[in-house]
Order: C-alpha cells, then structure tokens, then sequence
C-alpha cells in the first residue's frame, strides 16, 4: 500500500484544525539575539566555561523547565515564553501568543531583566541585529545538535549562502492564526505582498562579515542563495486553486535532510522527500511537525501563520512591527486592500530587487517605497487603540526621515539601526 494520500490528508488535517475562530485576538513573537563580547562585539560560542551553555546553566534554576540533548543544555521555558539556541547560539525566545502588545511587553522585560545580570558577570550583553555585528559566519562552532550538522552539509551544494544564514542570521518573527482555509490563504498572500515593505522598515543589516553591508535587505540577499526549493515564495500561492491540499503537496516533494528518529537521534536522509521515505507508513504527529519545520518560506504554515521576512532588531522596534500586524492582519478591510493589488509573485521578486539595490529609494509596486510604507503604515495605525498607535512611531520617523525631501540622506546605507539604540 501507498501511503501518499493518506499522508497528504494528514497533513491538511492538521492545517484545518489550526482554524481558530479567536484568531483575531492573539500575537505570537520571536526574537533571535547574538550574545557578544561588550569588549570585542564578536559573539560567545556555546562551548566553554564562558560559553553559552553556562550562561544557561546559571539560569537554569529561573525556570520550571530545561530541554536537554544528550549531557547538553539546550533550552530552557516556563509559561510565558521559552529560550533555545539557533545554530550558532543565536539565542531566541519565543513568546506564547498573547493578545495585548503591551502583555508581550511586559514578558519580553522580564526576560531580559532575568539575563541581563548573568550576562553582565561575563562581559557580554545581547545585540538583536540581522547579521552578526562582528563575528564571521566561519569563524563560528555550530551547537551539538545533529540536525544542525546535516543542515550545515545539505546547504553546501543547495547554494551558496548557508554557511551565512546558520551562523550569521538573526529574525523577528510574528504569529498569526487564521478561521478557515480561505482567510488562511488571504492572510498568506496578504504577508507576501506586503513583503517588500515589511522587508525595508526592518532591514536591519549594516555590517555583513565585519564590513559595511552592500545595498540593503542583506537577509533577503542571504536567503535568496540557501536553498530556492525551501526558500521565498511558496510556490503556486497565487494560483487561484491554491489552498491547505496545494501546500500539503509542496511540503511532500521537499528534501526533508534529515528525520528524527527513535532517542533523539537524527538521520541524515540529504534529498529523499516525505514521500518517499512514509510511502509505506502513515505519518506520526511528530513527523508531521517535522515535515512542517523544513522550509524556510517567508510565511510559514503550521496551524498557525509565521511571518518570517524581519530581521532581529530592538525592541521599540519590534513592537513597531507587532502593531503592524495586528493592525493589518486583525482587520478585514485592510486585508482587501492590501489583496485588490494586481501582484504576484513576479512583482513582489521586482519590488525586492528594487529595494536590495536603492532603500527607500526604491520602488514597490510602481509607487516610490517611503509613499508605499506610509501608506501602509497609515492603513494599520487606523484599526489601532491609542496606546498601540504609538508604538508605530519608530517606523513613521523611519519613513519620514527617508521621503522625498531627505533625498540626500536616501543616498546613504539607511536602516533601523541609525534610529534606535538597543
């Protein structure tokens, strides 16, 4: 017997059960950070007394939970939020949906107020950029984690920039859930095309490999040379059949590179898909979540919607970017708006190349990017309380600083981290 439908039903299931009729009400955040030296700026490795598993060994007692693999610390989490290591521990707290910016607020602070002591001790202190400040991506141990190993090889020969997106990349990512099957591909098509601009009020990447970074949108430049199979746009997403069966069939022919397998281990499988390697058996829940997992899109399906395109950056700013999406992605009306745009995927690859090349002197769909942002910006502020209006400020002085009458300042490298400070 052939497993494949079988399977692919699996995995739509799992898409439909992640309709959630409260969906307007909830944000999820992650926040990758480097830990660095306060007197180099170069980042810590795990490894050693002074590493980053004993700064998580010496917070270890803050929390009810820890996650280990092998003898090594990997991990720690409680109610509100958890920590764990990217693979050159980049250390990311993920916090669990919440419906009040200012709730996540108040979470973030209390992590950072639980680190920033223990940090302090050693010298070192976090740095929320796209790109490592100082570091670079060779000179960088990966985590002993397998998978990471079997990642770090696959992306060899994928192309050419995986060495820089394991060990050099940080993101902030925000979580969106969706009611149905249609308001999930909106909400999909909807992040893509607001991509572009998300994508500029974000970049924040002015070093690549200890230098002064090219152009802008340095992360997208990253990640456009990874893997294209597992990277970007999804494919067909704009087609008009597209929906859970359209990206559970994606999901089946992707080389998964690895799979878990029974104790923790992890097996190294390169370019076999899920379809070959469960074609005589039906999936568990843990190799769905596996399956899910392996790619790296801009917006990601689990049961719920990843957006993925920012980078890592202060957190004035990432509050700037929680309210935008929530006035955006919360509100019907703006997601027509954003949606009656004739643009696909070609004019999205467009507006990027655009801004990678020219900043906010760039273009987006035909209008020139600082009127497109505001516009954007503008859209979402309206849907929004007072107190969360106010937290859209970062970027309103962002793309005013780069309109039109700042000409001579668009010419410049110009991102979030000429703004804000940490």
């Amino acid at each position: 017997m052939n497993y494949y439908e079988e399977n692919l039903s699996r995995l739509i299931r799992h898409f439909e059960r992640g309709c959630k009729m409260d969906c307007f009400r909830k944000l999820g955040l992650e926040v990758e950070h480097f830990i660095v030296d306060k007197s180099t700026g170069k980042s810590v490795s795990y490894y050693g007394e002074r590493g980053v598993e004993a700064i998580l060994r010496e917070m270890e007692g803050q929390y009810p939970h820890s996650y280990y693999e092998g003898d090594h610390l990997l991990g720690l989490y409680n109610s509100d939020y958890s920590l764990s290591l990217e693979p050159a521990a980049q250390l990311e707290i993920s916090v669990n949906p919440r419906g009040e910016i200012s709730h996540i607020r108040q979470i973030y602070r209390h992590f950072i107020s639980q680190i920033t002591p223990v940090l302090e001790s050693y010298g070192y202190r976090l740095v929320t950029r796209g790109y490592q400040p100082v570091s670079r991506a060779a000179e960088l141990p990966l985590i002993p984690k397998k998978r990471y190993a079997c990642m770090d090889d696959y992306f060899k020969t994928s192309g050419s920039r995986g060495l820089h997106m394991m060990r050099g990349t940080a993101s902030a990512q925000i979580s969106i859930d969706y009611f149905s099957e249609e308001d999930c591909v909106r909400k999909m098509r909807a992040a893509y095309i607001l991509g572009p601009a998300i994508k500029l009020l974000t970049d924040c990447t002015p070093v690549f490999e200890g230098q002064p970074a090219k152009g802008h949108l340095t992360r997208t430049a990253i990640w456009r040379d990874v893997d294209p199979k597992r990277c970007g746009i999804c494919p067909g997403l704009f087609s008009e059949d597209f929906g859970f069966r359209s990206y559970a069939e994606y999901l089946m022919r992707l080389p998964l590179i690895f799979v878990p397998e029974a104790g923790g281990q992890d097996s190294y499988v390169r370019d076999r898909t899920a379809a070959d390697i469960w074609k005589e058996e039906a999936l568990s829940p843990g190799q769905v979540e596996h399956i899910l997992s392996m790619t790296f899109l801009d917006v990601r399906l689990k049961h719920y919607l990843e957006l993925r395109a920012a980078d890592s950056m202060p957190f004035s700013h990432v509050c700037a970017y929680l309210a935008l999406v929530k006035g955006i992605f919360f509100h019907e009306d703006a997601l027509a708006r954003i949606l009656a745009a004739p643009v696909g995927e070609k004019e999205i690859l467009a507006a990027e190349d655009s801004l990678m090349e020219k900043g906010f002197a760039g273009e987006i769909y035909g209008m020139p990017a600082a009127e497109y942002c505001r516009m954007v910006v503008r859209m979402a502020k309206s849907h929004l309380r007072p107190d969360e209006q106010a937290l859209l400020h970062p970027m309103e002085q962002m793309i005013e600083e780069n309109s039109e009458s700042g000409t001579a300042a668009i010419k410049e490298k110009r991102n979030l981290t000429q703004y804000y400070e940490e």
